[in-house]
């Protein structure tokens, strides 16, 4: 059913799957997929990284860090498409792999929160906005 609600809430579908350019300048960005409950991704990869840590989620005996890896684990699977310009202290491009973004989060949480914040704000994936 479509309303009037539409123009102000609803996401493009490709955009969404595909992902939006996170851009921090003219060589550096994030091609970032929209994290949201409706995604089939979403609760595959919730349902894989969580399980085997159910009890001490459960319990709250979860250590933080452990917390906070998994948490980058999902976003890496669901959201993380690719990244282009991202580079050592020499220079040298570093590609983009699981384990490089999941080295990348841990020595820099607030990359990890900004692209965070990107993925879970539905006005990037609307489609009049496009990737802007």
């Amino acid at each position: 059913m479509k309303t009037n609600l539409d123009k102000f809430f609803k996401t493009d579908d490709k955009l969404s799957s595909d992902g939006v350019e996170f851009a921090l300048d003219d060589k550096t960005s994030f091609m970032v997929r929209h994290f949201n409950e409706q995604n089939p991704r979403v609760k595959a990869a919730m349902a894989t990284y969580y399980k085997p840590h159910a009890r001490q989620i459960e319990l709250g005996t979860l250590p933080q860090q452990k917390g906070t890896e998994i948490n980058h684990r999902i976003f890496i699977e669901v959201c993380l498409v690719s990244w282009t310009g991202v580079e050592d202290g020499d220079g040298q491009e570093i590609s983009y792999t699981k384990e490089n973004a999941l080295a990348l989060f841990k020595r820099l949480p607030p990359l990890f929160d900004a692209l965070w914040k990107h993925a879970n704000d539905f006005q990037n994936y609307r489609e009049d906005l496009g990737n802007s």
